[in-house]
């Protein structure tokens, strides 16, 4: 009697291939648009700034002034502007915490 092994064979599990990630468009909020701007404005003002301190030496008393009055005018308007993000999001809390 002839004795026969029977094959097997051994199945690998199917390799699923996941679904292509779709990018997200990303929304900022408005606070995020708000905190950007006054970074932006921040920015330019430390630029002008440094502008100022490497070149005094060579700039009159009057345009370091200028320079000193625009910085600081840029720096007003960064304060307002995240002022303006801190009032909505406070009278937002305020809101919700009268709800509960």
């Amino acid at each position: 009697m002839a004795t026969t092994k029977k094959k097997t064979t051994v199945k690998t599990p199917a390799v699923k291939k996941s679904a292509p990630v779709q990018k997200m468009k990303s929304t900022a909020s408005p606070e995020h648009k708000a905190a950007t701007a006054a970074l932006k404005f921040v920015d330019e003002a430390a630029t002008l700034l440094r502008s100022g301190i490497s070149t005094s030496a060579k700039t009159t008393e009057k345009t370091r002034l200028e320079a000193k009055k625009k910085a600081h005018s840029l720096l007003n308007k960064a304060s307002s502007s995240l002022a303006d993000v801190l009032g909505t999001s406070t009278s937002v809390l305020r809101k919700a915490i009268n709800k509960l």
